[in-house]
């Protein structure tokens, strides 16, 4: 069973206790009842916590001869009774945690004991009442922070996502025991699911992700970690393919690990790790399967692979692997092509065809394990890029084929939507689309430049063969071989379309990547990876 957020649910019962004889009997005596405790706690510390029931005591003034307990409020599910002459012991079991969810709850217990008002027992008498109060805490939920690596000593903001963050007057995140910087309700979105905080230089280290709430009874349980790493200035190098690659699919950078994760088409096997330790990058492990295309969780723990037919688990220190997923319904002659990871640790699947036309996506659950089909809309070979706080993904598509421009998708983590973007129409080419951290700028087909609002800004050269952006947006560091080398841009301005000036000269590689080349940047923004056909080339960033 699972929480749907904003559900409640509110019951009521009567239950009604009849001995085997009636008595005879009235007078005030006889309309006195008293319980043991006037107020009743229950906490839940997880949603998926066992909230065991309580029981509570009534004593009457008399043998009474029925019994009434109500209940009401979304705190409690049931209230039943077992009567023994004067006595009856009430038990009280709460609402699952999961099926109201977070929040503070309130309910009632009423009971009242009732005589026979003659001696056949025939009419009844009603006693006093009395009541229980009920509360009932379930406290937030906190699932994950993205990124959930932190460059030290450095200011930026984080996605903190879970569930019922507008459930409590949260006004406070702590990091370990330093407070976020600037936290009000103007940071928790709509649905109480995402609250934006910004931390400040923290030294490396793990750091626990709290919530600060004063309406909330102790404090809100975590079990997730930003956690902090020292960037490494990479010298410039060159490292060389495994054997046999000559097409460059996919790269990305493992910061919390300080490795680089290249998807080839080497036979010998597609994913290669190169791990940066002691000094030195190390020769490659490689991962046997047939992969396509690799990306690394949002919480680190598994990089999720794909063939062309499934999604496939894998370690991201050993590269073992894990039992593959089939994807459901794979139209005559299309596969699986690309994938990236949201925050929620989905994943967004997208698919190719080898003639002309539109085929659907999936979305991989890693909570059911089972990838789902997305019927609607239909993408054209669609080439995705995934923000690094996870939470939009810009997806390009189009074939050698078309004749004319087609849309733009976006891909929204919160409720894993995918849309067309509006404005923007291109078919793509072979330079894959560019994204900052946060989702402010984005580069097209190695061309167009747009603010995160898919406002035209101005444009690169056409020579382009590879970018990336720097982190917070504000440079476009592209790979120009006609210019020769790294170029860099300030794609901070708006350029009004027309084409941004380079800020001086190109800054040569190291090495010749070669041809197909694909660009990766570390989170601190200090080293440039830069893969072709030939090899892949460690750059530090230029200082402009």
């Amino acid at each position: 069973m699972h929480y749907l957020p904003g559900a409640r649910r509110v019951a009521g019962f009567l239950l009604i206790g009849v001995l085997a004889g009636c008595s005879g009997g009235g007078g005030d005596e006889a309309t006195r009842t008293e319980i043991s405790t006037n107020a009743i706690t229950f906490r839940a510390a997880t949603l998926d916590a066992t909230v065991p029931a309580q029981t509570f005591t009534a004593t009457f003034g008399e043998d009474i001869a029925h019994l009434a307990v109500v209940h009401s409020g979304a705190a409690i599910t049931s209230a039943t009774s077992v009567l023994n002459g004067r006595t009856a012991q009430i038990t009280v079991t709460p609402a699952a945690a999961n099926t109201i969810g977070p929040g503070a709850f309130v309910g009632a217990v009423a009971v009242t004991g009732y005589t026979c008002a003659d001696a056949t027992c025939t009419r009844l008498s009603a006693g006093s009442s009395a009541t229980v109060s009920v509360n009932y805490q379930v406290s937030p939920v906190i699932q994950r922070v993205a990124p959930y690596v932190a460059v030290a000593n450095t200011t930026d903001t984080v996605l903190i996502g879970g569930l019922g963050f507008r459930n409590f007057n949260v006004n406070g995140v702590r990091f370990g025991d330093t407070p976020a910087i600037n936290i009000d309700t103007n940071n928790i979105n709509s649905s109480g699911t995402e609250i934006a905080a910004t931390h400040g230089p923290l030294p490396a280290g793990t750091y626990p992700v709290r919530l600060m709430a004063p309406d909330h009874d102790g404090e809100i349980p975590t079990s997730v970690n930003l956690v902090v790493v020292d960037p490494v200035a990479y010298a410039a190098t060159t490292l060389a393919h495994p054997s046999g690659a000559s097409v460059v699919r996919s790269l990305s950078y493992d910061f919390e690990r300080r490795a680089l994760l290249v998807v080839t088409d080497a036979a010998s096997g597609p994913l290669a790790r190169y791990a940066y330790e002691n000094g030195a990058w190390s020769t490659p492990t490689q991962a046997t399967a047939a992969l396509l295309d690799a990306a690394l969780t949002a919480t680190g723990s598994q990089i999720f692979g794909i063939t062309s037919t499934t999604l496939v688990p894998i370690d991201p220190v050993t590269l073992a692997l894990g039992t593959a997923v089939s994807a459901p319904s794979l139209e005559t002659n299309s596969a699986l092509k690309n994938i990236v990871v949201g925050n929620d640790n989905r994943a967004l699947i997208t698919t190719s065809l080898t003639t002309s036309g539109t085929t659907p996506g999936y979305i991989y659950d890693p909570g059911t394990n089972a990838v789902l089909l997305i019927a609607s809309p239909e993408l054209n070979n669609g080439t995705p890029v995934m923000a690094a706080n996870g939470s939009a993904a810009v997806i390009v598509q189009g074939d050698p084929t078309l004749t004319s421009d087609v849309a733009v998708y976006k891909y929204l983590t919160a409720g894993n939507q995918l849309s067309s973007a509006g404005t923007p129409t291109l078919r793509q080419n072979t330079v894959p689309p560019a994204i900052d951290r946060s989702v402010t700028r984005v580069v097209l087909n190695g061309l167009r430049v747009y603010d995160g609002a898919f406002a035209f800004l101005g444009t690169l050269p056409t020579t382009t063969a590879a970018v990336v952006l720097k982190p917070n947006g504000k440079r476009a560091y592209a790979y120009d071989p006609t210019a020769g080398g790294i170029v860099v841009y300030d794609v901070s301005v708006d350029r009004d379309e027309a084409a941004y000036a380079p800020l001086g000269a190109a800054v040569p590689l190291v090495g010749d990547p070669g041809t197909g080349v694909r660009m990766a940047i570390t989170p601190d923004g200090g080293t440039l990876f830069v893969a072709g056909s030939s090899q892949i080339v460690v750059q530090p960033t230029p200082a402009l």
